[in-house]
């Protein structure tokens, strides 16, 4: 009896993580290497993602990537 309700909190943890979440973070930046291929100063990216009707700019650092590189908020999205 125990074990499955165990079975049954899991499955239902397993469910809720397996929802799509519209708007979570990896959808919402979007990567901008032509204008701005390294990134040095986030107000120079943000300008730059404005100009191209972005809400938000961002240096982005991060493995594999060894130079920093300019990411744009979509309009859809929230800054977090």
């Amino acid at each position: 009896m125990a074990s499955g309700l165990l079975f049954l909190l899991l499955l239902m943890n397993v469910g809720f993580a397996l929802l799509p979440v519209y708007g979570s973070v990896d959808d919402c930046w979007v990567d901008d290497r032509v204008d701005y291929a390294v990134c040095f100063k986030t107000e120079r990216c943000r300008s730059i993602c404005l100009g191209h009707s972005f809400v938000d700019g961002r240096c982005q650092w991060g493995f594999p990537n060894l130079l920093p590189y300019c990411q744009c908020l979509r309009s859809n999205c929230r800054s977090n």
